[in-house]
């Protein structure tokens, strides 16, 4: 969300650094009752990890595959789009039979259904032929399980968004956030999932349409030397305000979980539009006011970017389907360790830091390998990865 673009042969490191703490935080906050979880995003904002994670998919997806219509025809352009929704849909089988196996495993060797029930994989275990098709239609989406299918839809739908936002954008968003404004109040406007005739997915993808194809809109138009009302300075004050609202809010309401004493600050009235399902109006609010931010404030190239602190989050977010494939097995790998063991702070620390890195090892891995064969990229980011 530029509002001035940056060359194409420089890779955007803010990108790469908040698509990278995202996925940390997606890892820690996974794990069951983790004390660490309150210094993760979801304490500090009125959004999470996912918003943040959908957002960066949506801007790169934008600038890159939007630069592609530009240069070839729509068939091709559309083409890249879909294959980029093949390689998302491939690892997001196999990370389902990886995910299903590890729960079989547990339910096994620990000689208890309480997994199988409490990561919503029974079914599977009572009846795998129906699941495995459920989840090859994307309809059966297990604890964690629920994010890359989002993006997939997403993808599929991208192409008509894309030709829409650059010939009729206000057609196009006017139909985007009408369709967002009719789920704030039908939350049933939903697709069908698995198990159940009334189950729903849990991220609406006819919510979350409007926050990916609006960022996907923003990464476009900074392939054309931004968007120049952006520059505007009231708009990075508003900006201010509504990140600092949600601020005091999350943090005001984080701090009344802890100690109940203390006085939440309009739990009752603001809740009901909370919604994560939904992408409700403060959540969505929040993220973009947060991506402005950063877009206004923090430069690509930042020295801070660059530096060894944000080297593991910027490794990270450069391979991040691989590294978010690993940190869902993580994640249940580190659910069961913290659930057998009832771990304390203690464990919940260790688990937690040696989740992130191995996380961390395999971004290095990666990244040496591909300076090794010669196909590391130092330019532009790959739509959607």
């Amino acid at each position: 969300m530029t509002a001035a673009v940056s060359p194409a042969s420089v890779r955007d490191l803010r990108l790469d650094f908040f698509r990278g703490l995202a996925l940390f935080s997606i890892f820690i906050d996974h794990l069951p009752n983790n004390f660490f979880a309150r210094f993760t995003i979801q304490t500090f904002a009125m959004n999470d990890a996912a918003e943040i994670f959908i957002l960066i998919s949506g801007y790169a997806a934008g600038m890159i595959y939007g630069r592609a219509l530009d240069r070839q025809p729509a068939l091709p352009a559309t083409a890249r789009i879909y294959h980029r929704a093949w390689q998302l849909y491939v690892a997001h089988i196999f990370l389902f039979m990886l995910y299903m196996a590890t729960v079989a495993h547990a339910v096994s060797v620990l000689n208890t259904s309480l997994y199988a029930d409490e990561f919503h994989a029974a079914n599977f275990l009572n009846e795998p032929d129906v699941a495995v098709i459920m989840a090859l239609t994307l309809r059966f989406q297990p604890v964690f399980m629920n994010i890359l299918p989002l993006y997939i839809v997403l993808l599929l739908f991208f192409p008509f968004a894309l030709i829409g936002m650059r010939r009729w954008p206000l057609a196009l968003f006017g139909l985007s956030f009408a369709l967002w404004l009719a789920i704030q109040f039908n939350s049933t406007l939903n697709l069908p999932a698995y198990p159940g005739a009334n189950h729903r997915w849990f991220f609406n993808p006819l919510a979350w349409q409007a926050l990916f194809f609006l960022s996907a809109w923003f990464g476009w138009r900074s392939t054309k030397g931004g968007v120049p009302w952006l520059a505007k300075k009231w708009l990075l004050w508003l900006a201010i305000a509504v990140a600092v609202t949600g601020l005091v809010l999350r943090v005001n309401w984080t701090i009344h979980t802890i100690y109940d004493p203390f006085p939440a600050l309009f739990p009752q009235t603001l809740w009901p539009w909370t919604s994560k399902s939904d992408l409700s109006p403060l959540r969505f609010a929040n993220v973009l006011a947060l991506a402005y931010i950063v877009a206004r404030l923090v430069p690509p190239q930042s020295a801070f970017l660059a530096g060894r602190f944000a080297r593991p989050f910027v490794m990270c977010g450069r391979h991040s389907l691989h590294v978010f494939c690993l940190g869902i097995l993580l994640s249940m790998v580190g659910h069961l360790i913290v659930t057998e063991l009832y771990g304390g702070v203690a464990l919940q620390a260790a688990v937690s830091a040696g989740g992130v890195a191995i996380m961390v090892a395999l971004a290095a891995l990666m990244d040496w390998f591909a300076a090794a064969t010669g196909k590391r990229k130092t330019g532009e980011v790959k739509g959607g990865s």
